[in-house]
């Protein structure tokens, strides 16, 4: 079954349930790790090649400033980079823009994109 849908089935369920119980496993044995001391590790379950416990700590630190550093530095700038300039007309029309109709006063005028003359005509013209 090759959908692309959220909606769950058989195969999507029984990987979600594993990987559910892996991270779990995978959190117990960290929080373990930080929390035995190395002494204890070596002596009764013969564990030498574990890394530091430094390790512990700064690596969710180190992952937490990345992930901070990303959000409000890079995918911002990543955003403005994509941004057409002010001065572009991509800014105020598009293949996608709806011109004006014409349509029955009367009637609910249709859908469609409000030119920029008229909003500046609005907005910033003064009248007497």
């Amino acid at each position: 079954m090759s959908e692309s849908t959220p909606a769950p089935y058989p195969p999507r369920s029984g990987n979600g349930f594993a990987l559910y119980l892996g991270s779990n496993v995978l959190l117990l044995l960290y929080i373990l790790w930080a929390f035995i001391p190395d002494e204890f590790l070596e002596d009764t379950l013969g564990l030498t090649y574990l890394p530091m416990k430094y390790w512990a700590i700064s690596l969710p630190i180190w992952s937490l400033t990345a992930i901070a550093v990303f959000a409000f530095a890079i995918y911002p700038a990543i955003n403005m980079t994509l941004t057409p300039d002010v001065d572009d007309l991509r800014t105020i029309t598009d293949e996608y823009s709806l011109p004006l109709q014409e349509y029955n006063p009367d009637g609910i005028p249709p859908v469609s994109d409000i030119p920029i003359t008229e909003v500046s005509r609005v907005l910033y013209l003064q009248e007497d």
